[in-house]
């Protein structure tokens, strides 16, 4: 038995409905663990997803590698708690801009999603946001295959947060880390042509 809903009128979490309405799509449109690896291999060689520049292969390695990208990884128990951890989108500044519940026991990619999704609903049509995730590579592979987030993906630079860019193959490197990136800098004081955002998860 939950309590009723309260809602601060300037609250930065997310109603879970538009949580559980991005799972449900997530759902509907990706296959399940089994049929998702016969689409990432199948019978066919080695390439590279759409116009991904990193090979499947590598990616693949990558998924692995990471926790975060495990949804099947239990980080803490859905028994006790109606939450298992908290979601934030925090901007260049390390300022909280959005947040979501988690309500699984794995880091699902719907949270990501619904974070991104709110956050273009709150910026103007010209915008171009870069991603700082640690496992961005993955998530953007997902956008490309799953068609997630298709009307901003142009607007979009997925990068992996520095942290953990040391734990990718060199050449998911080569391709996601904010210093190989165009619109990132080694200062966060200046400006730039690209306004970051990154997650952030505590548990």
């Amino acid at each position: 038995m939950r309590d009723p809903p309260r809602q601060h009128p300037k609250t930065v979490f997310i109603p879970e409905t538009e949580t559980e309405a991005w799972e449900q799509y997530v759902e509907e449109v990706r296959p399940n663990r089994a049929d998702w690896k016969k689409v990432s291999h199948g019978d066919q060689e080695d390439g590279f997803e759409g116009p991904l520049k990193v090979l499947n292969s590598v990616l693949d390695s990558c998924k692995e590698s990471f926790t975060a990208a495990d949804e099947n990884h239990q980080k803490s128990s859905t028994q006790w708690f109606d939450s298992t951890a908290l979601m934030g989108l925090l901007c260049r500044h390390d300022r909280v801009l959005w947040l979501v519940n988690m309500t699984s026991p794995g880091e699902r990619q719907h949270y990501a999603l619904t974070l991104i999704d709110t956050l273009f609903q709150h910026l103007p049509l010209h915008f171009t946001v870069g991603i700082l995730y640690d496992i961005a590579c993955t998530l953007h592979r997902s956008c490309v295959r799953w068609k997630f987030l298709d009307q901003y993906i142009n607007r979009i630079a997925f990068t992996i947060s520095v942290f953990h860019a040391y734990g990718h193959g060199w050449q998911c490197q080569c391709v996601y880390h904010p210093r190989k990136c165009r619109g990132f800098v080694l200062q966060v004081c200046f400006r730039t042509s690209v306004q970051s955002f990154r997650f952030r998860t505590w548990t």
